[in-house]
């Protein structure tokens, strides 16, 4: 008992000593209270401090989950794929010897698919993720300056050297990103967006916008294309977004067709000389771009639109065993496609047509 009355006695007198603090401490209690009840402060103002995957989920619900749909969910979205052609167009595919994995072939003003092979199998992408990313950076940050930092100027490549504290336009960052495939550059374009709408936010309007798209097979988990077990395409579903982004960005339209691009020295930013990695562009006929990409799990992968006669073909082509089987089997695909459908000779372009093209290339190796 003596114990307990010890303990007792040093509680009391730890209170008269200390009364003041203990009356801060409950008037501070029923205010934090009050103005929780009132609205003015949120259930999570004194929350622990969350897990990045945590925070990003929080912020993009909280800062703005509906102005972000908003953006992101426009334009038309009325092409789709039909497939009502002779099989013959299968034959005469591997008549021509295409290793490629997964490729297809498709008009752009009908949607009809002229050859395909494992188009609904989903696939690592490499780069081809960026024409996903590049319809985010406009939706959310069309004419937005941003500064690069220190991560995204350490991004592995490919890369064009980015400088830490240097201040690039929206613009400028998608000429390296879709023409060079510049990694660092779709970096500075990621941190921007999420500094503006909150962690995480890039990333997952990707996902969002494939889902408005309907691109069922289809999931990105980072914005540069990197191997990854939830960033994955089919050639299908990729057929669609080039419709997309090409009908609905006419900034797009305009970078991928570009073949270099120089970035003076200003105020803001370093010198860069950007070339356009597409092989074919200058080199089939009617080639307006769109996008290349490459990574272990991937391997060699393209996205290439064609205009003759007036008449418009897609080829998404994954898993190619070298850059130049890659831009070969692709200018074989386009010669298939248009002699199928509208009658038009083969361009036969030649691997010594491509190696002249990938000379001028001024860090080609």
């Amino acid at each position: 008992m003596r114990i307990i009355d010890n303990i007792l006695n040093l509680l009391i007198e730890s209170i008269r000593l200390r009364w003041k603090f203990f009356i801060f401490c409950l008037l501070a209690v029923y205010w934090f209270a009050a103005l929780q009840l009132s609205g003015i402060v949120g259930e999570n103002f004194m929350s622990p401090i969350l897990s990045p995957s945590q925070t990003s989920q929080q912020n993009v619900v909280s800062d703005g989950i509906e102005k972000v749909k908003k953006l992101i969910e426009q334009g038309k979205k009325d092409f789709s794929l039909k497939r009502g052609l002779s099989l013959i167009e299968t034959a005469y595919a591997q008549e021509d010897n295409i290793t490629a994995r997964s490729y297809i072939v498709f008009d752009l003003e009908s949607g009809d698919v002229i050859l395909e092979k494992n188009s609904r199998q989903r696939m690592p992408i490499a780069s081809l993720t960026k024409l996903m990313s590049a319809t985010i950076a406009l939706d959310l940050a069309e004419n937005d300056l941003i500064k690069v930092s220190e991560k995204a100027a350490g991004t592995d490549p490919t890369k064009i050297g980015v400088v830490e504290g240097q201040k690039m336009a929206t613009n400028e960052l998608l000429h390296a990103a879709l023409m060079t495939s510049a990694n660092d550059a779709v970096e500075v374009l990621e941190e921007g967006i999420d500094n503006i709408y909150g962690e995480g936010t890039f990333v997952w309007a990707m996902n969002e916008k494939a889902k408005y798209l309907g691109l069922s097979n289809s999931h990105f988990d980072n914005p540069q294309g990197f191997d990854g077990k939830t960033n994955y395409a089919t050639a299908e579903d990729l057929a669609i977004l080039t419709h997309y982004a090409l009908s609905n960005y006419q900034q797009i339209a305009e970078i991928t067709q570009k073949d270099y691009y120089f970035l003076p020295e200003d105020s803001r930013h370093k010198q860069f000389d950007l070339y356009n990695w597409n092989g074919l562009l200058g080199v089939y006929p009617g080639v307006q771009g769109v996008k290349i990409g490459n990574t272990r799990e991937a391997e060699y992968t393209t996205i290439v639109v064609s205009q003759r006669s007036g008449k418009s073909l897609g080829v998404v082509l994954l898993g190619a065993e070298s850059i130049l089987q890659r831009d070969l089997e692709a200018s074989i695909l386009l010669d298939a496609g248009f002699a199928k459908k509208y009658g038009l000779s083969p361009a036969r372009i030649s691997e010594t047509d491509l190696k002249a093209k990938y000379s001028t290339w001024k860090y080609w190796r």
